[in-house]
């Protein structure tokens, strides 16, 4: 859990001196969530808990923490992780993440991600990151573009993807996504991929797979300050497995 205290730490130490005048009125946000997986050709279910406290202060700032516990090819995991969104300047925003696992199993030993974001104006915003995520099995490194566009409520996204493990050569992948927002907690999204990835499969180890992907999901708010959140999607791992999952999610903010 060392990495994600650092960047816990890093992320509040820098936002302190970050915070502008204008402020948000519930700038606290808890998060609960649960997922299920079914997998085909006779592999068991999957499943997910995850529990995250975030502090958003104002827009284009926050630093959130969290920890989630995992079951998958019936082993179990327990990872924590934090994350901070800070602003360089008034269009430049710095993403960086960190997580640790103490079982690791099938989750990272420990992973890191630095994504820098930038406003190019009429609504556009480019982001550039790169990733290292560390197993047991060996080291997968990931870079990724996203190139935005907002349209009133509406949220148009591509990211591309390049990922490589040790031992082998670069996995280029493709995700589009839209988003309409209506405030906070309610909106819709749908988001399809494509490409080729590379997933930790116990006892094989770091595989590069064909991937196709598709999801649709969304946020109601039932309160005035609380609401819920449902996903579905549908993963085709090459011809590994094919996986059907449902999200559920409570959100609450103070």
């Amino acid at each position: 859990m060392k990495g994600a205290a650092l960047a816990c730490a890093c992320c509040a130490s820098i936002a302190t001196a970050a915070i502008a005048q204008e402020s948000s009125p519930t700038p606290w946000e808890f998060r609960a969530e649960a997922q299920h997986d079914n997998l085909d050709h006779g592999q068991p279910g999957w499943s997910e808990e995850l529990l995250q406290l975030a502090w958003k202060p104002r827009r284009g700032l926050a630093i959130l923490g969290g920890a989630r516990a995992t079951d998958r090819f019936d082993q179990r995991d327990r990872e924590g992780y934090a994350a901070g969104y800070l602003p360089l300047t008034a269009a430049t925003t710095l993403h960086i993440e960190a997580s640790a696992s103490g079982t690791h199993h099938v989750l990272a030993r420990d992973s890191g991600l630095a994504e820098v974001a930038q406003e190019l104006g009429s609504g556009w915003v480019a982001s550039l990151g790169g990733k290292l995520a560390r197993y047991d099995t060996g080291d997968v490194r990931i870079g990724s573009l996203t190139i935005e566009k907002y349209l009133g409520e509406w949220r148009l996204a591509y990211t591309g993807y390049l990922s490589r493990a040790d031992d082998g050569g670069w996995a280029p992948a493709h995700r589009l996504s839209a988003t309409w927002y209506r405030d906070t907690l309610t909106f819709v999204t749908a988001s399809v991929a494509a490409g080729r990835e590379v997933e930790n499969v116990p006892p094989q180890g770091l595989v590069s797979t064909d991937v196709r992907a598709y999801a649709l999901g969304g946020g109601l708010k039932l309160g005035e300050a609380w609401g819920v959140s449902l996903d579905a999607g549908h993963v085709r791992q090459g011809d590994l497995y094919t996986r059907r999952y449902a999200r559920l999610g409570l959100r609450v903010l103070f």
